[in-house]
């Protein structure tokens, strides 16, 4: 028997990852692989989280209602942050003295029509990133990138991270069997099902009422810790809740026990995707109804 990775894609599952072009279907991928740098934005492939994130904001109108509900308030969001030089962000300093993200800025411009739409802005935006750099963000390729048009995250609602550790911490052949199936049925982790696109700036949130995606040093609650790379909380809740990770596991384990296999043979079966998906569009569901502008991690404190 091969020995247990300590990473997710088992050596002999490989082959069955599947990465397609120029669309989001057809995809059978369990990682988070595939950069999402807006280097390789163009790339359209199914494993590309970024550009299935940007798809699903097109294609969601739930999800691009509050992405573009500032145009609503355009005069408000004026009046409040203009004489301010702009909207605050979150960047932060780093350890080293720098400022995160280095491509950012302290304020962006208070946005005006379309400027912060999926498929906007309507005129390239000129700006001044940290170290008084002159920046641009190009006409139509918001959120190509993670600054443009504010600082957001291409979210995956179950986290690569968090599926990836549920599997791994199984006995290794169960753990591979489950791969394998669900590699089998075309389960795609970055597929647009899975994404949201999700502001970091606290400020953003608030007038998007959405939530941002990590405390980051800011903090918004004394009994979640700062974090600036996840969201244990949340992770936590996506395992436990009624029909969380940890219930539709359980469920895959006896698929795998009760499967039927010949002598010498290894089982040939498909794991129910659809229970995975379904618990990305109930999460996606109750994200969007939180608080605008607290973490993901203090929300998903006070739903347990």
């Amino acid at each position: 028997m091969a020995k247990k990775k300590n990473h997710f894609i088992i050596e002999a599952n490989k082959q069955k990852h599947i990465s397609t072009k120029g669309g989001t279907e057809g995809g059978a991928c369990l990682t988070g692989h595939d950069s999402a740098r807006h280097s390789n934005f163009g790339r359209k492939n199914s494993c590309n989280f970024r550009y299935q994130a940007v798809e699903q904001a097109k294609s969601n109108s739930e999800i691009k209602k509050y992405l573009h509900s500032y145009n609503d308030h355009l005069d408000e969001i004026n009046e409040r942050y203009a004489e301010e030089g702009g909207v605050m962000t979150s960047a932060f300093p780093t350890n080293s003295g720098n400022m995160y993200p280095a491509r950012y800025m302290l304020k962006v411009p208070v946005p005006g029509k379309g400027d912060w739409d999926v498929g906007g802005p309507p005129k390239t935006i000129r700006r001044r990133n940290f170290g008084r750099r002159d920046a641009r963000v190009k006409m139509g390729k918001n959120f190509t990138q993670d600054t443009w048009p504010y600082w957001q995250n291409a979210h995956h609602l179950i986290p690569k991270g968090t599926l990836k550790k549920a599997i791994v911490d199984e006995p290794y052949e169960v753990g591979r069997l489950m791969e394998k199936g669900l590699l089998q049925a075309k389960y795609n982790i970055n597929h647009k099902i899975n994404m949201l696109l999700i502001p970091q700036d606290k400020e953003v949130g608030r007038i998007l009422d959405m939530p941002r995606h990590l405390v980051l040093k800011e903090g918004d609650d004394a009994s979640v810790e700062a974090s600036c790379t996840d969201h244990p909380v949340y992770n936590e809740m996506v395992r436990d809740m009624d029909k969380g990770l940890t219930k539709i596991l359980e469920g895959y384990r006896k698929t795998i026990q009760n499967a039927e296999v010949g002598e010498c043979e290894e089982p040939d079966f498909e794991l129910d995707k659809k229970k995975l998906e379904d618990l990305s569009e109930e999460l996606l569901e109750l994200i969007l109804e939180w608080e605008g502008g607290r973490s993901l991690d203090s929300l998903a404190r006070l739903n347990q």
